[in-house]
C-alpha cells in the first residue's frame, strides 16, 4: 500500500493504493477546537480489498471534529465491504460522540439500502439538479 499526503491550511488529502484499486480521501475542515466540523471526501471504488483502509483513512481525516460529513458521491462502486466499514466508522464516531452523516452516489445508496435495512447508518439525501452550473 502506498499512502501520500499533502498537507495544507485548507485540506489534507490522502490517496492509497491498494492491488488494483484506488480511493482518494480529502478533508476539508471549518471551525476550530471543539467547534471543528469536517468535510470527508471520497473518489474511487470500495471494495474488500480496501475496505478497511478506507475505514481507517475516513477515521484519521475526520481527526477530532464534532460533525462529519462522508461524502461519497464520488463513489461509482461499493461492495458489500463498505457497507461494513461504515458500520466501523459509525461505531467509532458514536464512541467519540461525534455528530455524522454520509451522503452517496447511486451505487452507495442501494449498497446502504441492501446492507442497513433498519437505517443505522445515517444518510442525508441530496437531490442532484441536471442543467444546473456550479456557482
Amino acid at each position: 500500500m502506498t499512502v501520500t499526503s499533502i498537507r495544507s491550511r485548507s485540506a489534507d488529502s490522502r490517496s492509497f493504493c491498494v492491488a488494483s484499486t484506488s480511493l482518494t480521501v480529502a478533508c476539508r475542515t471549518r471551525g476550530r477546537g471543539r467547534d471543528k466540523e469536517a468535510t470527508v471526501a471520497v473518489a474511487g471504488e470500495v471494495d474488500a480489498a480496501n475496505a478497511k483502509h478506507f475505514a481507517h483513512a475516513v477515521r484519521e481525516a475526520a481527526g477530532a471534529s464534532r460533525a462529519v460529513v462522508v461524502d461519497l458521491t464520488d463513489v461509482p462502486f461499493m461492495a458489500f465491504d463498505g457497507a461494513s466499514a461504515l458500520y466501523a466508522i459509525s461505531a467509532h464516531f458514536s464512541r467519540e460522540d461525534v455528530a455524522w452523516c454520509v451522503v452517496g452516489s447511486p451505487a452507495v445508496a442501494r449498497v446502504l439500502q441492501l446492507c442497513d435495512p433498519e437505517g443505522l447508518i445515517p444518510q442525508a439525501v441530496v437531490p442532484m439538479l441536471r442543467g444546473v452550473e456550479p456557482a
